[in-house]
């Protein structure tokens, strides 16, 4: 077959990247058509992907119309010169636009439950709808719930292996503990109306967890002058190593702390806005989370201290993680499946739901 994917966030790069080298080592062809969002082509160059470009929508109506518009042209010829046979997407409403026009078979993964309407409306036009047994959110009757997340479609132990020569980036020791911090910019669609650390308590986090540890931060936008010292300078594809290695992740990133957590780092999460994933991996004591109301961010710090406190935090978090992982699959492993046999996966899956054990 020849099947195209359609990513937008560099997350949904990491989301399908694995996925697209399992079909190809079994004979398919895969196409790729990407946005340009924040380091989504820098990633598509360092995983030696060849990617179609499609625009990206500014902020108001009419620009996201012309992207509709534009984008579902894009796709619709790229379908019909490549000869596509199969499309899977995040719910991309071009791809859904395009591929319904040629009757194509296409399936695609949900995991933000305040996408809204946006999922509400294109996920009713796929031919099969992939979401977490987790999500919280059901979109449609036939919907597929896999025991996984989409951390997991990369950083399963099946094709993540980490790479301990992040300590020589980050100038550390082997034997030195270190944490990673998270702040946001709050201007992504799903934060709307949301915010976290003050300044006095961002400080305050890197006074405190600095006794235990050396401190890097990863933040969007700039950060009180008292800490910029602390920001983490690392090649951008070295994060997820740094997250395996770290004792703790803290701070407001969604996907960072899911990844922590799913690496056998406890995540401390500030946000107003818990996931069904993110509730899964508090069941597991591999993630905890907190309001953005000044006691919860203190909270949240006393809570770091408490976990840093901890010489056997690492092994503890290993044997939770192993727990985790019983009770989970291999997403990518799942998913390539699910496509060499649609529509009869659907199927399998619809009559025998426990079907999805055999991709462990």
């Amino acid at each position: 077959m020849t099947i195209l994917f359609v990513t937008g966030h560099p997350a949904q790069i990491h989301n399908f990247r694995i996925v697209k080298q399992l079909l190809e080592e079994k004979g398919h062809k895969v196409v790729w058509v990407s946005s340009k969002k924040d380091i989504s082509f820098e990633l598509l160059e360092l995983y030696k992907i060849k990617a179609y470009e499609i625009i990206r929508p500014t902020k108001g109506f009419v620009s996201k119309l012309k992207a509709l518009l534009v984008n579902s042209v894009i796709i619709f010829k790229i379908i019909r010169d490549e000869k596509v046979d199969f499309i899977v997407s995040r719910v991309s409403p071009f791809a859904t636009i395009a591929g319904k026009l040629l009757n194509k078979k296409h399936i695609a993964l949900a995991d933000t439950e305040s996408s809204g309407i946006y999922d509400t409306i294109f996920t009713k036009f796929l031919d099969s709808l992939i979401t977490s047994t987790t999500f919280k959110r059901d979109l449609r009757k036939d919907q597929v719930r896999i025991k996984s997340n989409i951390e997991l479609f990369y950083l399963h132990p099946n094709h993540f292996k980490p790479n301990d020569s992040i300590y020589d980036y980050l100038k550390i020791s082997k034997e030195e503990k270190f944490v990673i911090l998270r702040f946001v910019s709050w201007k992504a669609y799903h934060d709307k109306g949301l915010t976290g650390f003050n300044d006095e308590n961002k400080i305050r986090a890197v006074r405190e967890f600095s006794k235990f540890a050396k401190v890097f931060i990863s933040a969007e936008g700039s950060l009180p002058k008292e800490i910029e010292k602390h920001r983490i300078k690392i090649p951008f594809d070295k994060m997820h190593d740094a997250l395996y290695y770290s004792s703790l992740f803290f701070g407001e990133g969604a996907s960072m702390a899911a990844e922590s957590s799913v690496l056998g780092s406890p995540a401390i999460f500030l946000n107003d806005n818990w996931s069904g994933n993110a509730f899964d991996l508090m069941k597991y004591e591999l993630f905890y989370s907190y309001k953005s109301n000044i006691e919860d961010q203190l909270k949240a710090i006393e809570k770091g201290v408490e976990l840093l406190s901890n010489p056997n935090l690492k092994l503890e978090m290993q044997n939770k993680l192993d727990t985790y992982f019983t009770d989970k699959i291999d997403a990518s492993s799942f998913l390539t499946w699910y496509i060499e046999e649609f529509p009869k996966s659907k199927k399998i899956i619809a009559q025998d739901s426990f079907y999805q054990n055999n991709f462990k």
